[in-house]
């Protein structure tokens, strides 16, 4: 059958719509993809909103043991995401749930999973998939957790208010820079704010 000029121009406009519609039919990959990434943000805020209780009501035990809890539970969680998907990557995830997850990692209490995970994290800053800077925070982590001097300085001994040892302090403002961290007294200075102002 052949169409007419007027048939096959609404045939044609028809086809549109339906390509167009089913454009805005999620595709099952992105829609995990979201959904990981809203995860992870999730799992950033809620640690970041307990962490502000228990710093505005310092005597309540409770509120520290909610911060505790939350962050084992976050952990566990980040584990089985790395377990199936590996590191969350800027590519991966976008820039803010990547962030989230470093930040979910650091407050883990797994020495282990933070250890698998840098080796994941150095591959990364490799191929240029997250930035230095992710690796710069758990390198230095790690290295305090096993009683070594940190590259970077940036884990702060929140007792006494400095950082950690650092390894040849004399050039640690030039390896901050190379990994785009600011220098080491506005690092400290951003600490004793965060540390005093809960809200």
């Amino acid at each position: 059958m052949t169409l007419s000029t007027r048939d096959q121009a609404e045939h044609g406009v028809a086809c549109g719509q339906v390509r167009a519609a089913e454009a805005h039919v999620a595709d099952p990959a992105t829609v995990l993809v979201h959904s990981l990434a809203s995860r992870l943000i999730r799992m950033s805020a809620e640690d970041e909103a307990l962490t502000r209780e228990a710093i505005a009501m310092p005597g309540a035990a409770h509120r520290r043991h909610a911060v505790l809890e939350a962050r084992a539970a976050h952990g566990q969680a980040l584990k089985v995401i790395v377990g199936e998907a590996g590191w969350p990557t800027f590519d991966d995830v976008g820039e803010e749930a990547s962030t989230a997850a470093l930040k979910v990692l650091l407050h883990a209490d797994d020495l282990n999973l933070q250890l698998s995970c840098r080796e994941l994290i150095r591959a990364a800053v490799l191929a240029g998939t997250v930035p230095a800077i992710q690796g710069a925070y758990v390198e230095d982590h790690c290295a305090v957790s096993q009683g070594d001097r940190q590259t970077f300085g940036t884990k702060i001994n929140e007792k006494l208010l400095r950082p950690y040892p650092i390894d040849d302090p004399e050039h640690v403002t030039e390896r901050r820079r190379a990994v785009g961290l600011p220098p080491l007294g506005e690092e400290i200075t951003r600490h004793l704010l965060a540390l005093r102002s809960p809200q």
